[in-house]
């Protein structure tokens, strides 16, 4: 019994615990043992309420699918920025996926590069993405399609 006792705060961390039967929902009257609804959920009619079946709600008009939620010269800013880190020496050494998406010269099309997760949270924009690397010292941007820039050959996957 020792033990039973011994445990600090037994009795006030049980206390709410109840032995029996659950107790019983309230009764608020009625006849013949069927219980009536409490009275805040009983239907009261409404003058100028529909009483009529569910009407379907019109679909809410999407946004442009192409339109940055950010500013155009913050999401030209992390395109490029994240494009810049796929085409980086450190990416390409071991991103074997973007290795068999480049052709025999390197060129990688903006539509691969549009499809990755992270571009593709940014926008979908193809112009938009092509436009932001132009300025990049490291990735270099030619008929929709874009490569590391200089040593590109060091990249390809042989055939």
């Amino acid at each position: 019994m020792a033990g039973f006792h011994g445990q600090q705060g037994f009795h006030r961390r049980h206390a709410h615990r109840q032995w029996g039967p659950p107790p019983s929902p309230p009764h608020y009257g009625g006849f013949s043992g069927y219980a009536l609804p409490p009275p805040y959920l009983s239907t009261i009619y409404q003058p100028g309420w529909s009483y009529g079946p569910p009407q379907p709600m019109p679909p809410a008009p999407s946004p442009p699918p192409s339109t940055p939620r950010l500013g155009t010269e913050i999401v030209t800013l992390l395109l490029r920025t994240q494009i810049e880190y796929y085409f980086s020496e450190d990416n390409l050494a071991r991103n074997v996926h973007l290795k068999m998406q480049m052709d025999e010269e390197g060129w990688v099309s903006v539509h691969t590069i549009a499809s990755f997760p992270r571009v593709k949270r940014l926008t979908n924009d193809v112009v938009l993405i092509l436009r932001s690397l132009q300025p990049s010292p490291t990735v270099e941007v030619e008929d929709g399609k874009m490569r590391r820039r200089g040593t590109w050959k060091k990249w390809l996957i042989r055939r």
